[in-house]
This record gives C-alpha cells, sequence and structure tokens, in this order.
C-alpha cells in the first residue's frame, strides 16, 4: 500500500526495538536510542521522515547507517488505556514521500493492530490455561488459489495461509491462474483474486473459473469494492484493502464452513 519494500510492527523497550512482525528486515531489535520508534511513539500521528540522512535527529541511527535505511513512515500504537506500545512502520532505501491515501492506510492497519492486541489480552485474562494454537482438521485437505500481481503481496498471503494448513497455488497473473485451474488435480475450493490483475480482470477470471468449476468460490481483495457493486453477480466475497492476515484467515474460514453448512441443509 505505501509502495516501501519494509514493514514493521515494533514494540519499544526501554534500551531496545524490538520487531515483533516484520516483511524485508533481518534484524530481530535495535538500540532504542536515535532509532526511529522512539520518536514515533511519543507522536499523535504518524510520523513521516522523506530522508533521514538530513535530519539530525536520525543520521547516526543504526537503520539508517548499518542498513541504509532513507524514508521512514510511522505511527504509534496506542491501547484502549492509552499506553503506548510500539509503532507500526514502512522503510524504504529510497527517499520519498507517501500519499493522503496511504497515510490513511497506515491509520487504519494500526488501529486493526491495535484491535488484535487488546482481543488477544482480553482472551488471556479470560483463560486460566495456556492458548493452544490448533489447526483446524478440514484445512489440511483445502486448496486455495492466490492470484496477484504484486510478488510481496503474493508472498505474504502463500505464507499467511499455509502457515495455519492450507495448500496453497499462486498466480501473477490471470493466464497462470486458468491453468492451475484447468490441470490442478483435485479441487480448488476457494480463488482469492485482486480485481484489477494484469491480462484479466478479477471478475472475468472468476466467471472463467466458476463456468468450468462451479464448486469453486471467489474471495475478492480489493480497496474498491463500493465501486463494484456486480461483484455479487459472480458469486463471490470480497475482503476490503486494508487488511490483516487474521482477517483474511477468518474470512475464508467463513466462506469454508458456509459452504459446509449449505451442504448438510441441501
Amino acid at each position: 500500500m505505501c509502495d516501501a519494500p519494509v514493514a514493521v510492527i515494533a514494540f519499544v523497550a526501554e534500551q531496545r526495538v524490538w520487531f515483533k512482525a516484520k516483511v524485508g528486515l533481518e534484524v530481530e531489535d535495535i538500540p532504542r536510542d536515535d532509532s526511529f520508534c522512539a520518536y514515533a511513539i511519543l507522536q499523535a500521528d504518524v510520523l513521516i521522515v522523506p530522508d533521514p540522512i538530513f535530519d539530525k535527529r536520525f543520521t547516526s541511527s543504526f537503520l539508517v547507517q548499518q542498513i541504509g535505511i532513507r524514508f521512514y513512515a510511522g505511527t504509534p500504537l496506542i491501547t484502549d488505556d492509552n499506553y503506548r506500545v510500539g509503532t507500526l512502520a514502512v522503510m524504504d532505501r529510497v527517499p520519498h514521500l507517501m500519499t493522503a491515501e496511504q497515510i490513511e492506510s497506515l491509520r487504519i492497519l494500526a488501529r486493526r493492530v491495535v484491535g488484535e492486541l487488546e482481543a488477544r489480552r482480553t482472551a488471556d485474562v479470560q483463560s486460566p490455561q495456556p492458548r493452544l494454537h490448533l489447526i483446524a482438521p478440514h484445512r489440511r485437505s483445502v486448496t486455495i488459489l492466490i492470484v496477484q500481481n504484486e510478488a510481496l503481496l503474493r508472498g505474504l498471503l502463500q505464507r499467511a495461509l499455509e502457515r495455519y494448513g492450507f495448500s496453497v497455488l499462486a498466480a501473477a497473473n490471470g493466464a497462470e491462474a486458468l491453468h492451475w485451474s484447468e490441470r490442478h488435480v483435485g479441487t480448488i475450493e476457494i480463488v482469492v483474486t485482486d480485481i484489477d490483475i494484469s491480462d484479466l480482470n478479477g471478475p472475468e477470471l472468476s466467471k472463467r473459473i466458476r463456468a468450468a468449476h462451479p464448486e469453486t468460490k471467489v474471495l475478492f481483495v480489493t480497496g474498491l469494492g463500493d465501486q463494484f457493486p456486480e461483484l455479487s453477480e459472480y458469486g463471490a466475497d470480497i475482503l476490503e484493502k486494508p487488511f490483516l492476515p487474521s482477517e483474511l484467515l477468518r474470512k475464508v474460514d467463513d466462506m469454508i464452513n458456509h459452504g459446509k453448512d449449505a451442504t448438510a441443509t441441501g
């Protein structure tokens, strides 16, 4: 969303900044002194540093000196009881700016991250026993096809689904998706696709796949769902961008369970 190769969820401690989730960055933690996060956590809104080389606060930062970071945008993660626990941030190795839409997307994702943290904290308080992360048995036999032009996003979606036990096929465009649909041995239960994909748009791809395999469900991931009310005509579900991996997993589970309920009822 932000045209940046690095994204992190960082927790800020007294001496260190810990990257609890990260993409495009190998280090697990960095010194807090002169770090971007130490400043971003104190902000009321998004901190944007177009080029830290020209900002004396960050010229000696570990990420600037050792990793070569030349752009940073981060927003604080503030819990319901007003604790500032960390930041959601994107970074790049070349200077640039962000659009108003990208800044708003970062704010939305930060609120969702805090919502996930609050929900987990509530669950931990209510449950006297450690929570077990078990893979639902049905997932081992469910195959999902991801269709996404952007390699980074395609990889993120694939890893998120595979981590929870799904079998995942990945396609970079409509032609590859049709190839998988025609050649794959077995059922592809769900196709997860963007609306705007190269060589064949999402709705047309959905129409062609479902013509041959009407049992296949379709999930459109898009930030333009309200502009395409006709998507429901394709028998598809919609997941609005931006979203967290947990939201994708819940949506996929709902689609699978809804199909089972319909079969049982029928």
